[in-house]
């Protein structure tokens, strides 16, 4: 069988260009590259302009992507054009920091109203300065994927510093890569969203894959076209016959 070639795409979730979280993105891609035809791609947030979610109900009422203009978009394409993520964001007051789930809370309509992200592949990545809360971390970036209907296929997590082990931190501008069983784990999580995602890929294109009148979103919902539908005390319902 010929190897199917496959897109990875990494997302740095912080505010910190060319820190730690960034770097233990970018190891778990070349890891990925590492099994060969597959292209990567990284994405930092670093730098990006994505306003929060207001929860205007704009989208949901217009049943239409987020009028706000910004970088979101441009994620979001590289996002649906990909096979498998692998999504990082650091560990801060023993849970996930904000970025990833920012990005996040601006995908209602596709997540209520689209199959764009069904079956995408993800691999969580998170990091830490004391060790703490980390597993929530990632717990959290599996529930977003869930959100998606996206494939979870695990986690890793690397720390930023020796304090945890009971010893004064020195500063190291990336100190993640000094774990090595944390590097370890991000390198296997890499590699693991690529078989995965061929898996898929290999999957889809044989057309094994369910009826369109049996896929559904998280909502239980099955898509149904626009003029179908009837807004109603703000919720959309079947037009009645």
């Amino acid at each position: 069988m010929d190897e199917v070639k496959v897109r990875i795409l990494g997302i740095s979730a912080t505010p910190i260009k060319d820190g730690n979280c960034d770097k233990a993105v970018q190891e778990a891609l070349k890891a990925a590259a590492e099994l060969g035809d597959v292209e990567t791609e990284f994405i930092t947030l670093a730098d990006k302009n994505i306003a929060m979610c207001k929860h205007c109900q704009w989208c949901i009422e217009n049943m239409q992507p987020c009028k706000v203009q910004d970088d979101f978009q441009m994620v979001f394409e590289k996002m649906k054009e990909s096979d498998g993520l692998i999504l990082g964001g650091p560990t801060w007051f023993a849970t996930l920091s904000p970025h990833l789930l920012i990005l996040f809370s601006r995908m209602r309509y596709y997540v209520f109203f689209t199959h764009a992200l069904r079956n995408k592949v993800v691999g969580a990545v998170t990091v830490g300065f004391l060790g703490f809360g980390m597993q929530r971390a990632l717990e959290t970036v599996e529930t977003l994927a869930w959100a998606g209907n996206m494939v979870s296929v695990g986690g890793a997590s690397t720390l930023s510093s020796t304090r945890v082990f009971g010893q004064r931190p020195a500063y190291l501008e990336h100190g993640v890569l000094d774990d090595k069983y944390g590097m370890r784990e991000v390198k296997m999580m890499g590699g693991r969203v690529v078989e995965i995602a061929r898996m898929i890929k290999y999957a889809t294109e044989a057309g094994l894959v369910l009826p369109e009148k049996y896929k559904r979103t998280v909502t239980g919902a099955i898509l149904r076209p626009r003029e179908d539908k009837m807004f109603v005390e703000g919720v959309w319902r079947e037009k009645e016959a």
